[in-house]
């Protein structure tokens, strides 16, 4: 996808990159480790939290692993462009190596929203059977599909074409036209259901959960159109015309906006979505008990050893050390034993 629309300036010779090549490098540097982190986070919450792993956010992890694979694949390639001044500096296979991953993750996030809309559909909707229809084994096909579906289009890539325009159409209109019509029909569909029926389940705290899941997967979608909708339409122009004109520093931007969708994605779910917010915030004090309780041990482990040094009395040496060994013991079986916020 990216050979298509940008100049395949294969080269080996050395480049020297100006001081903004190499801002937009550090630039980039700083999105990978960010989406990175962002995004473990997510994962880490789900695996430690009970309460978060519900078949909605089933489709949240799988969208986490597609944004984690386009920071570890994608984007350091791109970086490197930007310090090259476009130039490709590795092998032809690596290149073609990078344009599927690049496009099997960004096919991966984008269908992995759709399905998410697909499964709040469901629940609001229909809310009182949700749990028979959208059973885990049925989520986890769905997850299995949106991949295979993902690793087909990708693959493709490599298939004979008429001519470079037919794939970018074909990329066009499976990667982001159609899972973006599915998202416009579910939201639209969610949007008449919840306005018809908020009056008689406004007090249903389940029904209210699901609508305002809704309205945050939906922020989600508007955020993806911005950031995707640039790349898309350049890809539809040099689909009809090879020679568009499109300087490099504008498509620059518009792939930088595509792989800042990728670190928006766990923003919204952390910011905008209650229990993993509520979650980070018991993260958080996870650790910063583990660090309080690691820094009491050490703490207490000296005076152990001052202690043992005492020079006194039998008796004095006893009622100084004996309730530091106490304490101490206290805090080895705190540190050992099961935290109380680690359990939800």
């Amino acid at each position: 996808m990216n050979e298509s629309v940008y100049p395949s300036n294969q080269s080996h010779a050395a480049v020297q990159p100006s001081y903004g090549n190499i801002l937009a490098a550090i630039l980039g540097s700083l999105l990978i480790i960010s989406t990175l982190i962002g995004n473990s986070l997510v994962c880490i919450n789900f695996y430690l939290f009970k309460e978060l792993r519900t078949v909605c956010h089933y489709f949240v992890i799988s969208l986490s692993a597609a944004d984690i694979l386009v920071a570890l694949v994608a984007m350091p390639f791109w970086c490197a462009l930007q310090v090259t001044s476009n130039q490709w500096l590795f092998s032809q296979e690596l290149r073609i190596f990078w344009n599927c991953m690049d496009i099997l993750c960004g096919s991966a996030s984008i269908m992995n929203l759709a399905a998410v809309s697909i499964d709040r559909h469901a629940a609001i909707t229909d809310p009182f059977s949700y749990q028979n229809v959208m059973t885990s084994v049925r989520a986890i096909g769905m997850i299995v599909f949106v991949w295979l579906y993902s690793l087909l289009v990708s693959g493709l890539r490599l298939a004979s074409w008429p001519t470079k325009s037919s794939y970018m159409l074909f990329i066009a209109l499976s990667s982001f036209f159609l899972p973006l019509f599915i998202m416009i029909v579910m939201y639209v569909k969610i949007y008449f259901v919840a306005r018809k029926q908020a009056h008689l389940l406004r007090r249903g705290r389940s029904y209210a959960k699901d609508v305002k899941a809704a309205k945050t997967i939906a922020l989600l979608i508007g955020l993806f159109v911005i950031c995707w909708g640039p790349f898309f339409a350049i890809i539809l122009c040099f689909a009809y015309d090879q020679s568009c004109p499109v300087p490099s520093s504008l498509f620059n931007v518009i792939k930088w906006m595509e792989y800042t969708s990728s670190f928006l994605n766990p923003i919204i779910y952390t910011f905008l979505d209650r229990s993993y917010r509520r979650a980070f915030r018991k993260l958080c004090k996870l650790v910063r008990k583990s660090r309080h309780q690691s820094n009491s041990s050490t703490t207490a482990g000296s005076q152990l050893r001052d202690g043992g040094s005492f020079t006194g009395s039998h008796q004095a040496s006893d009622s100084v050390v004996d309730p530091r060994r106490k304490r101490t013991g206290s805090i080895i079986g705190a540190c050992l034993g099961p935290s109380k916020d680690s359990t939800v």
